[in-house]
């Protein structure tokens, strides 16, 4: 939003005893009232004129008109010879006259020397808008109410994009609400037939024994491997549901003591790889100590995962500051990918490699977003096809400051 035009020390300016050369000024009569001077002061009228999207106007002290700007005439409709000597209530609604609103205002202004609010105000023909107004008393040199200076300007416009986001913010979370019951559900329901499939297969492949096939065997085999992935993707989805559906309940942990336990659950699973941790030193700081193990799972998972070629894999995981922030990164020396597909990464079932170069069902990049937006942070990542990847996030509200604070 423009700065407000600001007018200074409208009490102590006098009328210029002289013009300049080559300038004409016309003079007020030495008895004029301070607004009467204003109104004949030219730096006054060209600081007036010169704000289109503003209505700016002076009031005398009983609050009638005695100025009008090109703005004025734009937001409110009246022009300077309809306008001039009548009372600023007109700019009110009839509730807000029958309140005595323009009376209060005055009064307030009057008093405090300033008065601003946001509120509705009304047009020549009648239509209202919603306008930001600032009236400002005007006094002379023996502290005598002289009139006012009016400042509004048309926010409706942008009040109506505030309400049209708010609205689609709020349809988009009962979308995503309803989405998350609907997997849920879903993924429920097709866990009792998957493992039907899975089991029936087998029992079909033992009641057959070793009349069945080679060919017969395949199908069989391959129905089962189907079914087991199936099941592993339906559980998965779950997962996400319920994390989507889950409240952070944030409290102050230690982030180093949570990050071991992560590690010795992810080194359990790793027999005969060569890889090298290098773990920084971690501040305490405010997050869902599940959510969060979560979230380190499945980043360490993936760095585990994606530098299986390597024949000795680096995993680090480190903190930065960026603009006061802390920022926590899982790093890796893995395969990586190009960043014209980081767009793609935290999407549900999207995946960057083919299944039959790395497992898994494009689900737990979406997991770790889901549970930083709920921290009030965000996550993004950096890599190059072959150079390895990079995972950075925030949580909200944890400033670097606060965090070492914190950690002391």
């Amino acid at each position: 939003m423009k700065e407000l035009p600001r007018i200074r020390a409208m009490s102590k300016r006098r009328p210029k005893k002289q013009a300049p050369p080559g300038r004409a000024t016309t003079r007020a009569p030495q008895s004029s009232s301070l607004i009467d001077i204003l109104m004949h002061d030219e730096s006054v009228h060209q600081m007036m004129d010169s704000r289109g999207d503003y209505a700016i106007f002076m009031l005398d002290a009983k609050g009638c008109v005695a100025s009008w700007n090109n703005g004025a005439h734009h937001i409110k409709g009246y022009s300077r010879e309809e306008i001039l000597g009548k009372d600023f209530s007109v700019f009110y609604s009839a509730e807000d006259r029958a309140r005595g609103r323009p009376e209060r205002d005055l009064a307030i202004a009057a008093r405090d020397g300033r008065f601003e609010e946001e509120a509705i105000r009304v047009r020549k023909d009648g239509s209202t808008f919603w306008g930001n107004i600032v009236l400002s008393a005007v006094r002379d040199r023996t502290n005598t109410l002289a009139g006012f200076v009016k400042v509004t300007r048309d926010l409706t416009e942008r009040r109506g994009a505030q309400e049209r986001a708010f609205a689609d913010e709020q349809a988009l979370k009962a979308a995503n609400a309803e989405l998350e019951a609907f997997t849920y559900s879903v993924s429920h329901d097709l866990r009792a037939p998957i493992r039907q499939i899975d089991g029936f297969s087998k029992m079909l492949g033992e009641h057959l024994g070793t009349d069945l096939d080679p060919q017969a065997a395949n199908y069989l085999q391959r129905i089962q491997e189907a079914s087991q992935q199936m099941g592993r993707l339906v559980s998965d989805l779950l997962d996400l549901a319920q994390i989507g559906q889950k409240q952070a309940r944030p409290r102050l942990i230690s982030l180093d003591s949570l990050i071991a336990q992560v590690l010795t659950n992810v080194r359990a699973e790793i027999t005969d790889r060569d890889i090298e941790w290098n773990v920084d030193s971690f501040p305490t700081v405010m997050c869902d100590p599940g959510l969060m193990q979560i979230v380190f799972t499945n980043l360490l998972s993936n760095a585990v995962k994606y530098t299986r070629p390597r024949k000795k894999a680096v995993i680090e995981i480190g903190q930065m500051t960026a603009d006061g922030q802390l920022v926590i990164y899982v790093r890796d020396n893995g395969v990586g990918f190009s960043m014209k597909y980081a767009d793609r990464l935290f999407g549900v079932f999207q995946r960057l490699h083919r299944a039959e170069e790395f497992e898994g069902a494009g689900i737990g990049l979406a997991t770790v977003q889901r549970i930083i937006r709920k921290h009030n942070g965000r996550v993004w990542a950096e890599s190059a096809a072959g150079a390895g990847a990079t995972f950075f996030f925030t949580l909200g509200g944890n400033t670097a400051a606060q965090a070492t604070q914190a950690g002391i």
